[in-house]
């Protein structure tokens, strides 16, 4: 086993990827802590940057990800600024922007380990579905925009959805399972 300590504040992640690392050779410690995120860069460098700072900060093996939702009728905004747009606009807000317009979307997570004194690995995973026209499971304990995302083949938001079955093709899943197969690989 490998300890690894997951630097999120989100409760809900750390859930999902506890979840499916169950089947790895590894012990997931959450750390709810944020970091810098520098939003003039991608995902691949934000979260690479917070790992390899965050590995020496801590002396510890760390895994961070960023995740953008990517709207294509708006030229994939709001990409890695979802966080900012839900707070900013709400539910209300982006039903009326993308009202009357192409619906497609995908969420894209991206994944960066890091150990001390070495440089981050990178793993990704993308999600392709759709908005939809009004929100679901208002009441229920979800991630905000698993309330308006349906997944593409799927007939239901992901808010509506087990545990199970969210992490059988989700984004984030693909990443994570790259990352434990990687691990996996590793430590043979």
């Amino acid at each position: 086993m490998i300890n690894i300590t997951f630097v999120t504040t989100n409760k809900h992640k750390f859930e999902e990827v506890k979840h499916f690392l169950r089947d790895y050779p590894i012990n997931l410690e959450h750390l709810e802590r944020g970091y810098d995120e520098n939003h003039d860069l991608t995902a691949e460098e934000i979260s690479s940057n917070a790992a390899k700072k965050l590995a020496e900060e801590l002396n510890k093996k760390v895994i961070v990800e960023d995740t953008g939702l990517y709207f294509e009728a708006f030229n994939n905004f709001p990409g890695i600024f979802p966080k900012f747009v839900m707070n900013s606009i709400g539910y209300k807000g982006i039903l009326k922007l993308l009202k009357g317009e192409n619906r497609n979307a995908y969420f894209r997570t991206v994944a960066a380990f890091c150990e001390p004194g070495k440089e981050p690995k990178i793993f990704d995973g993308t999600m392709k579905g759709r908005i939809t026209t009004k929100v679901y499971d208002i009441d229920k304990d979800a991630m905000p925009y698993n309330r308006i995302f349906i997944p593409d083949n799927k007939k239901k938001p992901i808010s509506s959805m087990t545990l199970e079955e969210r992490n059988s093709f989700s984004q984030r899943a693909q990443a994570f399972k790259k990352f434990g197969d990687f691990i996996k690989n590793e430590l043979k």
